[in-house]
């Protein structure tokens, strides 16, 4: 039997291991503040140029918030592109808005009905159905876009509110989400409501729907940015100025031809966009992360 270590080498041996602990944590201290300035500086540098009064961007570029960047230069390009095209802007910040709550609400309404579905009834073919519903996310949205587009233009849909919001109702994601997440909460909860009297319908509002809001802030954040952000499909439907979207707006802040880029209204437009996904991260940042987290759970 060997003898202990002497006790001054003992406490030689904490101190080390406590400034490399230390040390570590600086580091990644560090390294954290230096991705997030990575993350941040391009909102940053947006925010500048949405309050200076130039079309050009300047090399190298001026970070400087003194240089150039006032109030008044703000609040001059936010009324610029609120009132371009005669309110075109401000109707598209509208239509976005319109679009992706109604997407997002019928998309997480129907996908977590799915889920609760694949996760708890028992009905025949219900794991090769669930594996079909997952098997869409391999498809790339150009192979289904011209059938898409045929058949809004069949049933009239063009430069309509349906049909911008009826092809991106359904998401195999967030019937994934919602099922991996449901999974996840006992069934002893809901076999002692069923010995109360509650039928399944009353079970998923009651009991497992509150239980899963996580998964829904985690549908409802992915699914809201997806619709807003998205660009070829309002394009393509949406030819009628009355029915465009931001992300189109956003695209016609150019000089004639496009060959000349008002940079200062253009950053202003893309500020404007940015706030609400902001927002509603902000709020539900919390569920957010806790959804996500429980994407890996297998049963």
């Amino acid at each position: 039997m060997t003898d202990p270590p002497p006790a001054p080498l003992v406490h030689r041996r904490r101190i080390l291991w406590r400034l490399a602990h230390a040390w570590r944590q600086v580091v990644g201290v560090v390294v954290m503040l230096l991705l997030a300035g990575l993350y941040v500086l391009p909102f940053y540098w947006m925010f500048l140029k949405a309050g200076r009064d130039s079309i050009f961007l300047g090399y190298p570029p001026d970070f400087n918030p003194f240089s150039g960047t006032s109030w008044s230069n703000f609040v001059n390009n936010f009324n610029t592109v609120w009132g371009y095209g005669s309110g075109i802007f401000a109707q598209a910040f509208s239509n976005s808005l319109f679009v992706a709550l109604s997407v997002t609400v019928l998309s997480v309404g129907f996908g977590s009905l799915a889920g609760y579905a694949f996760a708890r009834l028992r009905f025949p073919g219900r794991d090769l159905l669930f594996y079909l519903v997952l098997a869409t996310l391999m498809i790339p949205f150009p192979v289904i876009f011209i059938s898409n587009y045929f058949f809004m233009y069949q049933l009239g849909w063009l430069n309509s509110y349906q049909g911008l919001i009826v092809p991106q109702v359904v998401s195999a994601l967030n019937v994934f989400i919602m099922r991996q997440y449901f999974l996840t909460i006992p069934a002893d909860v809901e076999n002692a409501a069923k010995l109360d009297g509650l039928r399944p319908w009353n079970i998923f509002f009651r009991i497992s729907a509150p239980l899963a809001k996580p998964a829904f802030a985690a549908s409802i954040i992915l699914t809201f940015i997806g619709t807003w952000n998205n660009f070829l499909w309002p394009l393509v439907v949406s030819t009628n100025p009355s029915f465009w979207t931001l992300p189109v707006a956003l695209d016609f802040f150019k000089g004639v031809n496009g060959t000349q880029i008002y940079w200062d209204q253009m950053m202003m437009a893309t500020l404007i966009m940015v706030v609400p996904t902001l927002v509603i991260y902000a709020f539900a940042e919390r569920y957010f992360i806790q959804g996500i987290s429980f994407f890996s759970v297998k049963r």
